[in-house]
């Protein structure tokens, strides 16, 4: 059985607000505050559980916030093994504009965690991960780790598994490129940040992201927010465009748009499971009620 198994470094509990119009020097009504176990590797893991698939959770966790990931966690049947460590979890406050339907982020940079943890880490992966498996490493690491954690971790891990994911950013990104990952998602910015160029349309995009297939990726996965995704192999280079809806959350939709695709990419040909990437991360910031209706409207372009 394929499992997909999650590695977060650095998780948070996010507390979601929602305000109708925030001006600067003004009081704002709160509409609605909710608390969720973040970080994305887990918001991955979460959207592929509802997508029906077989899940396993990693990464460190302390403190009453770690309580709080592994209970909601648990409460959603996901499996998980945290390593636990002496540190309080971090807390990230997302505060969405209904009006602008804009989110404004605010996170904390997380503790620094003992490098033994990170060796406790490794060998946890390397007792559970089988041949089979997916290992999605993502988001970024603790402050005093070296930018080199995430190369360390695909060098150590990628001989054993089917494949290996990467989806962080900067020198993160840029230091874990070098041991090869199989795919990457980046956002413009975070691939902008890599290339040190501004990128203003999909021929320069593509161009940078097949610079990062000859160095050794086999895949790219821009997300571009509402001017939708491209994706870039050896063989392949499409752009992915999506019906403009009525934003309800922004937060999450990158990393639902690599839990849809990843769902489906084993077991579906490339263009339908490019569908289905662009449609969860639609079903993730908005309300949809005909999903053929929507799936339709998501065009995949041959560039």
């Amino acid at each position: 059985m394929l499992v997909f198994i999650t590695v977060t470094l650095n998780p948070a509990v996010d507390v979601m607000i929602d305000v109708k119009n925030l001006e600067t020097e003004k009081h704002v009504r709160l509409l609605d505050k909710k608390k969720i176990a973040g970080g994305k590797g887990i918001n991955i893991s979460k959207v592929l559980k509802s997508l029906g698939e077989k899940t396993f959770v990693t990464g460190f966790v302390g403190g009453a916030n770690g309580k709080y990931i592994e209970k909601t966690i648990s409460k959603m049947h996901i499996d998980h093994q945290f390593i636990h460590v002496d540190k309080e979890t971090r807390e990230n406050i997302k505060i969405f504009d209904q009006e602008k339907s804009t989110t404004y982020e605010i996170n904390e940079a997380g503790p620094q965690i003992d490098l033994a943890k990170f060796d406790e880490l490794i060998m946890l992966l390397k007792s559970i991960i089988k041949k089979n498996d997916v290992v999605v490493i993502s988001g970024s690491a603790p402050i005093n780790y070296d930018v080199d954690v995430y190369k360390v971790m695909i060098e150590s891990l990628k001989p054993l598994c089917k494949e290996i994911i990467l989806d962080t950013s900067k020198d993160w990104l840029k230091v874990g490129l070098t041991a090869k990952p199989h795919l990457i998602k980046p956002n413009l910015e975070e691939l902008e940040f890599y290339t040190k160029k501004k990128l203003t349309s999909d021929k320069e995009i593509i161009e940078e992201a097949l610079k990062i297939i000859a160095s050794g990726v086999n895949e790219v996965l821009v997300s571009l927010g509402k001017r939708g995704s491209l994706y870039v192999s050896k063989d392949h280079q499409y752009k992915i465009t999506v019906p403009d809806l009525k934003v309800i959350q922004t937060v999450g939709a990158g990393d639902a748009l690599l839990a849809g695709f990843l769902s489906s990419k084993y077991s579906k040909p490339l263009e339908e499971a490019l569908v289905d990437a662009a449609f969860t991360s639609l079903s993730y910031i908005a309300d949809i009620e005909n999903e053929t209706e929507i799936k339709e409207k998501i065009q995949i372009v041959n560039k």
